[in-house]
């Protein structure tokens, strides 16, 4: 039985909505979670023992700017499989996943930098802060990355029929909150990191 265009149309919305509640959920968790983290951080930076304002790495800020082209990027592959334009959502997902992944190697030259200067972990709390940041945000970059890639493997031949479409659309969907949130807590902890020093 051949779907016509107006129920795939309304079974699109109800899984977008469905997607969005657990996508939302799920961010509303990690919210919660990097908050905690960032109240813990800004009252221990108020104790002045053993508090050392770490220099961040110069790479931070590529780092920083990599991300937000690779956000910026994924949001006009999205606007193109919106279109039905899939070629060209492939091809750019995988400059955007590309660019994610660049962020994570950004990442560990930053932690790399940082050991060599003797910022060490147990000798300053706020390089430990650092760590836990960018470590777990990187495991959340990891998780978008998965996304990607999912969709890299879904649209990489020309896909025929409209459920195989609206299911790559409302992936598509989620994996897109989902990667501008990173964005967004990225720069809130980043900003955290270099402006708050007691």
């Amino acid at each position: 039985m051949t779907l016509t265009a107006e129920p795939i149309e309304q079974r699109e919305q109800q899984l977008n909505s469905l997607y969005r509640i657990g996508i939302l959920a799920t961010l509303g968790f990690v919210t919660m979670t990097f908050a905690a983290l960032a109240v813990v951080f800004l009252i221990r930076s108020r104790v002045p023992l053993n508090w050392n304002h770490i220099i961040l790495p110069p790479i931070l800020y590529i780092d920083t700017a990599i991300l937000l082209a690779s956000s910026a990027v994924f949001e006009l592959a999205h606007r193109r499989l919106k279109a039905n334009r899939q070629t060209d959502f492939y091809r750019m997902t995988q400059i955007a996943t590309g660019l994610g992944l660049l962020f994570l190697v950004g990442q560990v030259v930053a932690w790399l930098q940082i050991l060599e200067t003797g910022q060490l972990v147990r000798s300053n709390p706020h390089s430990s802060f650092f760590f836990i940041f960018s470590g777990m945000h990187g495991a959340h970059i990891l998780v978008g990355l998965a996304g990607m890639i999912a969709l890299l493997v879904r649209t990489r031949e020309p896909a025929s029929g409209p459920k195989w479409q609206m299911n790559t659309r409302v992936l598509a969907n989620s994996v897109s909150i989902f990667w501008h949130y990173l964005d967004f807590l990225w720069l809130v902890l980043f900003a955290l990191l270099l402006f708050v020093k007691r």
